[in-house]
């Protein structure tokens, strides 16, 4: 396989380095130039996958689980580093909370086959960093960003499980 098809895939997998190196920051800019690497390489790795036709089925995986380990690792990092109110953590990650419980439960009813990424989804992927950034710079903003991303999340849920229903009945 040529390095343009592995690269998207490549981009992806750098975000759990990444995650574990913004464990280790200390730096207000250090920890920012982390969460913009992240969410420019969430952009770059979708957009160069679709314009190379370089999609593949390890790409649709890993590149939402690459998301959630560095979501999730920054919001908790910032959460226990800057004291924030103990309701924002669920709130961040309400839409991933929800992914993972709806993935454990098809995969109990034996479907293993995922939901591709729908654009409320990257919309609230797309939140949780500007959000992560925004408490990052200011703390107190918190209270402020964690209930647009929970409905957000509550919005993106709805519509995967719609999907997946649809898709259900479809298959069936």
């Amino acid at each position: 396989m040529s390095l343009t098809r592995q690269l998207p895939n490549l981009i992806s997998a750098a975000r759990i380095p990444l995650a574990a190196l913004f464990v280790f920051l200390d730096g207000l800019g250090a920890r920012l130039a982390v969460i913009a690497i992240a969410g420019f390489s969430d952009w770059a790795d979708g957009r160069l996958a679709r314009s190379t036709g370089s999609v593949s089925r390890t790409g649709v995986w890993l590149d939402p689980v690459a998301d959630k380990i560095f979501i999730v690792t920054a919001v908790v990092v910032l959460t226990f580093n800057v004291g924030l109110p103990a309701w924002v953590l669920p709130m961040l990650l309400l839409r991933d909370i929800g992914v993972l419980i709806g993935a454990l439960y098809l995969f109990a009813l034996g479907r293993r086959r995922g939901s591709p990424a729908r654009p409320a989804g990257k919309w609230v992927t797309w939140l949780q960093f500007v959000a992560l950034g925004a408490i990052l710079l200011r703390p107190s903003l918190a209270i402020w960003v964690a209930p647009p991303v929970g409905v957000l999340g509550v919005i993106a849920l709805r519509d995967y499980a719609r999907a997946v229903l649809r898709r259900t009945r479809r298959d069936e």
